[in-house]
């Protein structure tokens, strides 16, 4: 049977409702459900848990029932108790229709779908939220916000005590900003949130999750995300691997409280490192990857092609992804990338390296799993500097494998093929295409410890002599162009009245430049948008002590964009890279959509500090207005 009509089946059976003391146990579909000895794997001793030892379960589908003039469906937020491992106590998470993550929807191009979005939720946030102090008196040498458990670590207050106050954002979804789910509407149990979703999209895949002001973080760890796909015509017409072959792939990363024994108690841990001097906190990184709800689960596959949907659902941990033979070999070239965040490219695309996903990013690939019948593979995690398939201590990456592929013997009867085109819509930007007179936004990511937390600046280009150099907010460039340029910061933080007054449908181009420290996914809410460039600065110019240049940061070199990232996007990595280098990029972005809306990094821990306010208003109305910057 067919992956859709399984999930579908089990869902309307009552799958939501098999029961685990007041809350609700997951009892989506589990593929691949009969084990193979000898498959399993220990995890490193301090993790506890074995690997492979768990199915991949796949979420069950949503479909809106159909309405007068368009399609509807309520989905409910409740608290639940999840088994996130066969060997791991129950855990209580806030979900969606008692999932996590929740339910796929699944709708039709064009359909316009009104969602309710009802909060059933209660009681206070299960989750334990505590600092790991970097100067804290008997410091382990390795990084210990990266095992499970509290112990030596300093409980951040007020966290045990927030009831719920939420709001869902589809992200992805191109909308007005009054069915956006703008993070400051929030509403408490008993309360729904209406909105309604055109859905005018070429097949791509969403993600819906909580995005309360403030405490975003801590409600999207509690359980409260799930995946959304828009299916069309054009997608059928395709014939890409299907059914049983199309698999969902929801990454996440968790960590868990123990008890006095040493034994995980499966509570949720937000645990992160707090480097008291500086005032900077690092990013939750759970030791724990789970794919689906799943905690390192197997798949069982036949030889022959797949279609993969990844989405990245975690805090801050970006993927580098490669397949793993049974020789500790990296598979060369395994994933060929069709689609990425707003839909299809034009054609398949290779990826020469590792699949690199970003918090918020998705992707669909093609995998062909033919030329290893009765193999094991696994999906592995890597960072530049490892040898891929080896821990590393030093960056939170304690265990790499994120999931085993158990393929089956015998000899592939598959006759798929890879289509030459996938969309004869899509049309791949160039400088050339937009306007000479767009207007242009210049965005600075600042690195940590100037003084505190990473912020981000919007500036202005101003003479340089009407300004000090050096001084707090000013930044001069070296573009690829050998013009020296001169900027001004306007804003550093979301508070600040000011916000982008955007022309609708009018073509911009944004540069976001990162000065130094770890990647910020960017993520621009209201529109799609395609990257230009990437290009390598020097930025040993920028001082933290001054919070401005002593010298202008220079244009190095341009750099690769990834396959995905050459499609049609809503978000984008912006690299530091190391020592001396940062990292700008170059979008091309045209707003279709009015209303209030917000852009930020997705990194969920810097999402407070690194978020502005965007308008974008149609001509008409912008031209009588009065007193917007």
């Amino acid at each position: 049977m067919p992956f859709d009509g399984i999930a579908r089946r089990t869902f309307l059976q009552g799958a939501a409702a098999v029961g685990t003391g007041a809350g609700l146990a997951w009892a989506g579909v589990a593929w691949g459900a009969s084990s193979a000895p000898g498959r399993s794997e220990p995890s490193p001793q301090r993790l506890i848990l074995p690997k492979f030892v768990d199915p991949l379960r796949v979420p069950p589908v949503l479909r809106p029932r159909r309405g007068r003039s368009h399609g509807e469906l309520t989905v409910t937020m409740t608290p639940a108790d999840v088994r996130l491992h066969s060997q791991l106590p129950p855990t209580r998470m806030w979900t969606y229709e008692g999932h996590y993550p929740g339910p796929t929807i699944e709708v039709r191009r064009g359909q316009a779908v009104r969602i309710a979005w009802e909060n059933q939720l209660s009681g206070t946030l299960p989750i334990k939220a505590v600092d790991y102090v970097e100067t804290a008196p008997g410091r382990d040498t390795d990084p210990l916000t990266n095992y499970p458990g509290s112990a030596g670590c300093t409980v951040v207050p007020g966290v045990a005590d927030l009831t719920p106050w939420n709001v869902v954002h589809l992200h992805g979804m191109l909308t007005g900003g009054g069915n956006d789910g703008w993070m400051e509407n929030v509403m408490p149990p008993g309360e729904t949130q209406l909105v309604t979703y055109r859905n005018d999209l070429l097949a791509p895949v969403l993600w819906y999750h909580d995005h309360a002001h403030h405490v975003t973080r801590f409600n999207i760890l509690a359980g409260l995300s799930g995946m959304y796909v828009i299916r069309s015509d054009e997608e059928d017409d395709l014939r890409l691997p299907r059914g049983d072959r199309l698999i969902p792939l929801i990454l996440s990363d968790r960590n868990f409280e123990l008890d006095s024994a040493g034994k995980l108690t499966g509570q949720l841990l937000h645990k992160i490192e707090k480097v008291s001097k500086r005032e900077v906190v690092a990013p939750f990184v759970g030791p724990y990857n789970l794919v689906n709800g799943t905690i390192w689960p197997y798949l069982e596959v036949e030889p022959g092609w797949y279609r993969l949907r990844l989405v990245n659902m975690c805090s801050s941990r970006v993927y580098r992804l490669v397949l793993f033979d049974e020789a500790k070999k990296v598979v060369p070239k395994a994933f060929t990338v069709v689609s990425t965040d707003q839909g299809f490219l034009g054609a398949p695309a290779a990826v020469d390296g590792p699949l690199i996903l970003s918090p918020a990013e998705r992707v669909d690939v093609l995998v062909n799993f033919a030329a290893f019948a009765g193999a094991t593979l696994k999906l592995v995690n890597t960072r530049p500097e490892v040898n891929p398939g080896e821990p590393d201590t030093s960056n939170n990456m304690l265990e790499p494998d994120v999931m085993q592929f158990r393929v089956s013997g015998g000899t592939s009867r598959d006759s798929f093929t890879p289509p030459t085109v996938l969309s004869t819509s899509f049309k791949r930007l160039t400088a050339a295409d937009v306007p000479a007179d767009a207007p242009q936004r210049w965005i600075v990511l600042t690195p940590p410890g100037a003084p505190k937390a990473p912020e981000l600046w919007e500036m202005e280009e101003v003479d340089a002599d009407k300004v000090t150099v050096p001084s707090d907010g000013v930044v001069q460039l070296t573009t690829s162009d050998g013009v020296l340029r001169t900027f001004r910061r306007v804003t550093g933080s979301y508070a600040e009245g000011s916000a982008f007054d955007l022309m609708l449908d009018e073509w911009e181009v944004w540069r976001i430049i990162n000065l130094g420290g770890p990647p910020h996914p960017m993520h621009l809410h209201l529109a799609a948008f395609q990257v230009l460039a990437r290009d390598v600065y020097d930025v040993s110019g920028f001082s933290q002590a001054q919070r401005g240049t002593t010298k202008p940061v220079t244009y190095v070199r341009p750099d690769t964009l990834e396959p995905h990232e050459q499609g049609e996007k809503d978000l984008i990595r912006v690299a530091g890279h190391r020592g001396s280098s940062g990292e700008m990029i170059t979008l091309a972005v045209r707003f279709r959509h009015p209303g209030r809306g917000v852009y930020h990094c997705h990194t969920l821990e810097h999402e407070n500090h690194m978020m502005r306010p965007l308008i974008v208003t149609p001509h008409m109305t912008m031209a009588l207005g009065e007193g917007h910057h």
